[in-house]
């Protein structure tokens, strides 16, 4: 199931992800999403992490991984794996799927609150940076309640009001107003020891996409110096090139070995700790990758026609997204600090139970 899922996953997309494809999609940012995105629907990969009693493939995140790597990869602009994410949530707190596409928003990390209660529950607060909020139907949030447990939300956007706003990969993150929005259903998170579920789980896949993205500029960087002839030889003979390439395709080997990690810990003792490493691994080394990328092609690579820009803009956008280096930074460290083992024990105990991270420890970070 799994090779078959991620065979025709990357068959469609570089059908559909071509350069004319993505300049299009840049240039409207209208209220629908393109024609192709009901192909993506019936397929069947939006609905690939939820179980199979409520209408998907139940495929565990280890298979998630790959797949969002491959969008990440071909640089899709649609709202795929927020969907996947924004589906396997609802699933996981019992809640019924809604029709049409979905995102997500990171609400707990917003001071997003969840108060009144069955048949009452309003929400208060908004949620900025929501990928493509303004193209789906339905944003599933994470939210708190009195208590300070998490909940999952779901809302319909229509019942918020949306300040529209662009990435620099011109790809829709509005903000949403949610004062006073009525959720269509409501639900506590089976885990109440994790604060932030979409973050973490946010995280975690843009872990992954950057690392598709990443492996992607390293072979097209090779192969163009394979080819671009300066001096009477390939650039990619020269020292000095090919030392920059080697780094930057050891930085995408470890943000891919790290978020592939995150993926095959989930459900495990751990998990929490992974996803962060993986998410500031992968942070750390998108800036390097993308510099080596156009560094390597030279002024053909920051022009608009070049396929490139289309990944380091995502990578540079990614990187900030469900926490930025500086969060996970902060969040990895406290976590540390508040153990009660040494350190050298802290990292080399394989099992991890004690290392715990609130996702919620700092609000005014994005």
């Amino acid at each position: 199931m799994r090779d078959l899922l991620i065979q025709s996953l990357e068959r469609l997309l570089a059908d559909q992800c071509t350069s004319e494809f993505l300049r299009h999609c840049e240039e409207q940012h209208g209220p629908e999403l393109p024609d192709v995105w009901q192909t993506l629907e019936d397929s069947g990969f939006a609905l690939a992490a939820v179980s199979e009693a409520g209408g998907g493939a139940g495929l565990p995140w280890s298979d998630i991984y790959p797949l969002l790597q491959l969008m990440g990869a071909h640089a899709l602009p649609l709202p795929l794996a927020e969907n996947l994410l924004a589906a396997a949530l609802l699933d996981q707190a019992g809640i019924d799927l809604p029709e049409g596409a979905l995102t997500l928003g990171d609400g707990a990390c917003a001071g997003l609150r969840l108060e009144g209660g069955p048949g009452t529950w309003r929400l208060s607060g908004s949620v900025a940076h929501v990928p493509w909020a303004r193209q789906c139907a339905h944003v599933v949030v994470d939210a708190l309640d009195a208590q300070g447990r998490p909940w999952i939300a779901l809302v319909a956007r229509a019942s918020a009001q949306l300040q529209p706003d662009l990435n620099v990969a011109r790809e829709p993150r509005d903000r949403l107003l949610l004062d006073g929005a009525v959720p269509v259903a409501a639900a506590p998170w089976p885990q109440p020891e994790l604060a932030a579920p979409v973050r973490v789980h946010g995280a975690m896949a843009r872990s992954a996409q950057m690392a598709g993205a990443m492996e992607r500029i390293v072979q097209t960087s090779v192969q163009y110096a394979g080819e671009r002839v300066q001096f009477g030889k390939p650039i990619g003979k020269f020292q000095a090139i090919q030392q920059q390439l080697a780094t930057a395709g050891c930085e995408s080997a470890a943000a891919g070995a790290g978020a592939a990690f995150a993926f095959a810990r989930a459900g495990l003792p751990g998990h929490l700790l992974a996803v962060a490493a993986a998410k500031l691994r992968a942070s750390e080394a998108a800036g390097h990758v993308a510099s080596v990328g156009h560094g390597t092609h030279g002024a053909i690579g920051f022009t608009y026609e070049h396929h490139l820009h289309f990944l380091t803009r995502r990578l540079w956008s990614w990187r900030s997204e469900f926490g930025n280096s500086q969060w996970w930074s902060l969040a990895i460290g406290r976590s540390v600090l508040a153990s009660p083992l040494p350190f050298w024990e802290q990292i080399t105990d394989r099992r991890q139970e004690h290392l715990r991270i609130d996702p919620s420890l700092s609000l005014e970070h994005p």
